[in-house]
């Protein structure tokens, strides 16, 4: 570690900061069974439901702007404990909700703290590592993360159907409750006081617009920000198009957006064996081309070209390309930082949300047949990836 060597292995490092980041993910992807539910119990319409998911990803967005400078001026640790205090404390509010107002509400705010724990715990990463070895430990903590979309919707599902789907807020709070404990215990600090910012107004506004003039780290994060919308509008549209339109049970569904994950953490370790091999930047120019490709069939699919396979094959696999393309186009604009690296992650997560909110909306507003929404919409979002990932590594190498 760079400054203070805490109680625990680099193993163990990337362990907690993964146990840390699962939560957002399995926030999202626990309750994605029960939206129907959700509907019923709130006697909400669907567009409503479909807006918690959205003010979950705009608290994601807007929170990061806040608690990214923070922790380049107070360090990592205390913004990683807050965050996580406040998460568990909102996922209890959001289980006592009584309409879907309050939930809306709850779900912002229960994501305006999970997103600082996980804006600080990059950051601390970045501090440690640089190139080709930060983009493999992404991946395998990728790897891990992996897990939470694969367990999740069954475990959310199963909550739903045994309990109902408060159950799987209180069981939020209680993971919420573990990592705490587990980070004050062993979660060191990198950040050490002669590398951290002064917070006044005028310094976060110079490096925020200090990676906003940064090309390269833009067109990385485009390429990023195109993968979370493409995932965002597959979760956002499919509970419905798939047990609605499909006819798909809650099983089947959870089933499916499980073997996704399943495919994400084969995915990601045999980009860990591949950066180690061609570098990060080499990889992601195929994969980049591969996500394009993806697109092209779902954008056939939603015209009846190919069956159903040509919807359900690119859900299957944006799942794993969000987490490899994610993970190096991360470390890309990550790397174009010496300092503030805060800053950096925290508009970077931002950009990232903030996509994937206007996915959501875009799923929302657009008319028409869902199969034809969700086709196009996935198109544009995966050629905007895959044609950022080729300038951003060109870009880069050029430079």
């Amino acid at each position: 570690m760079e400054y203070n060597n805490a109680p625990v292995s680099e193993r163990g490092l990337i362990v907690l900061l993964a146990a840390i980041t699962m939560l957002a993910p399995f926030s999202i992807d626990a309750y994605l069974p029960a939206f129907p539910q959700l509907g019923i119990d709130l006697n909400a319409p669907i567009a409503s439901i479909q807006m918690t998911l959205a003010a979950f990803l705009l608290g994601f967005a807007l929170g990061p702007l806040i608690t990214g400078p923070i922790s380049d001026a107070v360090g990592r640790r205390p913004v990683i404990l807050a965050g996580l205090i406040g998460f568990g404390v909102f996922s209890l509010a959001c289980a006592s909700s009584e309409n879907v107002d309050y939930l809306i509400a709850f779900r912002f705010c229960q994501a305006f703290g999970g997103s600082a724990s996980l804006v600080a715990g990059r950051a601390l990463l970045a501090d440690i590592y640089r190139g080709d070895v930060l983009a493999q430990k992404n991946s395998l903590i990728s790897m891990f993360l992996a897990l939470a979309p694969m367990v999740a919707p069954v475990i959310g599902g199963w909550l739903a159907e045994t309990w109902d789907w408060r159950m799987i807020f209180w069981i939020m709070s209680l993971a919420s409750g573990a990592a705490v404990l587990a980070s004050f215990l062993k979660m060191p600090e990198t950040l050490s006081p002669a590398k951290r910012a002064p917070l006044h107004l005028g310094a976060v506004f110079r490096g925020y617009l200090a990676v906003l003039r940064n090309r390269v780290a833009m067109t990385y994060a485009c390429a990023i920000a195109g993968m979370m919308a493409v995932f965002f509008t597959y979760i956002a549209a499919t509970p419905f198009l798939y047990m609605q339109t499909y006819g798909l049970s809650v099983a089947t569904y959870s089933m499916l957006f499980g073997a996704g994950a399943a495919l994400a953490m084969v995915a990601n370790y045999l980009n860990i064996a591949a950066v180690k091999r061609f570098g990060y930047r080499q990889v992601l120019l195929v994969q980049g081309m591969l996500v394009m490709g993806l697109g092209v069939i779902a954008f056939g699919g939603a015209f009846g070209l190919f069956g159903r396979w040509a919807i359900f094959l690119p859900g299957l696999l944006f799942m794993p390309f969000l987490h490899v393309i994610g993970g190096n186009s991360l470390t890309g604009a990550m790397d174009q930082f010496e300092h503030n690296k805060g800053i950096a992650s925290a508009f970077l997560l931002a950009m990232r949300f903030g996509t994937g909110v206007i996915a959501v909306a875009i799923v929302s507003a657009v008319g028409g047949e869902v199969e034809i929404r969700y086709g196009l919409i996935l198109f544009v979002f995966a050629a905007i990836s895959g044609i950022a990932a080729q300038m951003a590594v060109r870009w880069d190498l050029g430079n």
